[in-house]
């Protein structure tokens, strides 16, 4: 059984992520791009559902009682943005060659603000790892756009039409006789979709993609937070004082709403994808920045002061004289000194003299990261010492998203190259 202490690092690295994932969210101005990805959403969803749709139509023309199903549940699930006599109009005009160029056209020109709201705002959350070529942003958030809205309908379609086909072999009413399956699997169509898109946009668009599980995982608890925002706003919200107020605009007042909190969680989800798959490195430039700090918050030197999640996946021990690295070795690995001290030298042997001496907070072995060259100086342990062993990678987008650790490291860079070129001036002063 687990004790207080046990869970207490669970706890801790749960809170630093949220943390990270709320500075992020405001920092990005997320809740801008919520804001315009949700008109945009309402702008390019009618057609392409209607689009969608009418497809269904020609395809099912055979089966009326499915097609009026259909219409009924097309129009239900539109809501405020379609009325009864647009629909009826649009499902009795037949949809030829002609109609269905002129619905893609509009169903690409509606959708494109829709497409440039999601491509900015991840292109700005993952702008340290890399970005996708224009192209392929564009077809790929197009297409799961488009791909989820198939979803609903081909749910919605497939339940419609198997319902009917039992009834009709069963000669039972279906205003009585309505499948409890049929009903859920229409109830959840929706879900489905979101879920798709929410999924597959955060799996695919970013130019390093997160993992499977973590882009699962969030989208699973964005669709959760959204069901339940979504129906507590439905039990408190009061849609005939929305008409009242805004008249025909009320119920889509309302939708509207639910739209904004989608996209909020969204966002929020896209966030957290990020800080999940980079944790360590945030948590790395984090605890960089405040142990450097003259002052710090009291939350933040309680998150970030004693990184216990660092320590065990990177910490290494050393003894007074063990050697580091030696000049001339390879080796990407940055270092930082979380206790004691290192002195850097010229060459391997300690006699040749010391350039530098770094203690806890310095970072060193950098030069090899950047330019992926040899080693050019030798490090030892001046006294006992443990180290924080880097992976490239993760000194990489410390450096990349940290741009206050980036001026910092700059500045020890250039007082320690003079320190070295003054080290290498009295050496030569005093030889033979």
């Amino acid at each position: 059984m687990n004790t207080h202490a046990e869970r207490t690092p669970l706890f801790k690295a749960g809170a630093q992520r949220l943390l990270f994932t709320a500075e992020r969210f405001a920092e990005h101005e997320m809740a801008n791009h919520a804001a315009a990805g949700a008109y945009a959403f309402l702008l390019s969803a009618t057609p392409a559902v209607m689009l969608v749709l009418g497809l269904a139509r020609a395809i099912l023309r055979r089966l009326p009682r499915a097609v009026a199903e259909i219409e009924a549940a097309t129009r239900g699930f539109l809501g405020p943005l379609a009325s009864a006599r647009s629909g009826e109009g649009f499902f009795t005009a037949g949809l030829g060659a002609l109609a269905l160029t002129i619905g893609v056209v509009s169903l690409v020109w509606a959708a494109r603000l829709f497409i440039v709201t999601i491509q900015r705002a991840l292109r700005l959350i993952h702008a340290a790892t890399g970005r996708n070529a224009a192209v392929k942003e564009n077809l790929l958030t197009f297409a799961v756009e488009l791909a989820s809205l198939v979803v609903i309908v081909a749910v919605l379609a497939t339940g419609q039409v198997v319902r009917l086909l039992i009834l009709d072999r069963t000669g039972t009413d279906p205003a009585s006789a309505s499948l409890g399956w049929t009903r859920t699997l229409v109830g959840t169509a929706p879900a489905l979709a979101l879920y798709l898109f929410v999924y597959l946009t955060y799996r695919l668009i970013p130019a390093e993609r997160p993992r499977r599980k973590t882009a699962a995982t969030t989208a699973a608890l964005v669709i959760a937070l959204f069901a339940l925002i979504a129906s507590l706003m439905d039990l408190f919200t009061n849609g005939a004082r929305y008409e009242l107020l805004y008249g025909v605009f009320g119920g889509l007042i309302v939708l509207l709403v639910k739209v904004y909190a989608f996209f909020t969680l969204y966002f929020y989800g896209a966030e957290y994808c990020f800080v999940a798959e980079h944790f360590d490195a945030l948590l790395f430039g984090r605890f960089y920045r405040v142990a450097r700090a003259a002052r710090t918050g009291r939350l933040e030197r309680a998150l970030f002061m004693a990184p216990e999640r660092l320590i065990a996946s990177y910490a290494r021990q050393y003894e007074a004289g063990d050697l580091v690295f030696s000049a001339g070795s390879t080796g990407r690995e940055v270092y930082f000194v979380y206790e004691g001290e290192v002195g850097v030298y010229a060459a391997e042997a300690e006699g040749s003299g010391r350039l530098a001496l770094l203690g806890a907070g310095e970072l060193f072995g950098e030069m090899a990261a950047f330019l992926d060259e040899p080693r050019t100086a030798t490090v030892r342990a001046e006294s006992a010492a443990t180290l924080l062993v880097l992976p490239p990678e993760i000194f990489g987008l410390f450096i990349r998203s940290d741009a206050e650790a980036a001026r910092r490291l700059i500045d020890s860079l250039s007082a320690r190259l003079k320190a070295a070129n003054a080290a290498l001036g009295g050496q030569k002063k005093n030889g033979p």
